[in-house]
């Protein structure tokens, strides 16, 4: 039985456009392999933190929302958890519509 879910992945902010790129391209490749469809996307930009994480002040926020069986979050965040270029991450059930807009999408900093 399949769930929505969605994570907000937060990426280390001085990363290049093309390790940004490569990131999101391992992300999706890993989600097609699993045979999961994001349904969602936003690209929150680059934000403060409310504490350091790894000597960081600010982050890259990322945002996916997709659906699958109860396995698969599990599985992402093994993923998730062992990339070196990702700081922080956050996986829930979403209770929004799979292609519905974030009130995020138009916030500045």
């Amino acid at each position: 039985m399949s769930k929505l879910y969605e994570i907000t992945i937060i990426v280390k902010p001085d990363l290049g456009n093309d390790q940004v790129k490569d990131l999101l391209n391992a992300i999706n490749i890993f989600f097609e392999e699993n045979i999961v469809k994001i349904g969602y996307s936003e690209d929150w930009g680059i934000k403060n933190l409310k504490f350091q994480i790894s000597k960081y002040s600010k982050g890259s926020y990322k945002f996916f929302r997709f659906e699958s069986g109860p396995d698969f979050p599990k599985k992402l965040d093994v993923f998730l958890k062992y990339n070196t270029d990702c700081l922080r991450h956050l996986i829930s059930k979403s209770i929004q519509k799979i292609d519905e807009a974030t009130p995020q999408i138009n916030k500045d900093n």
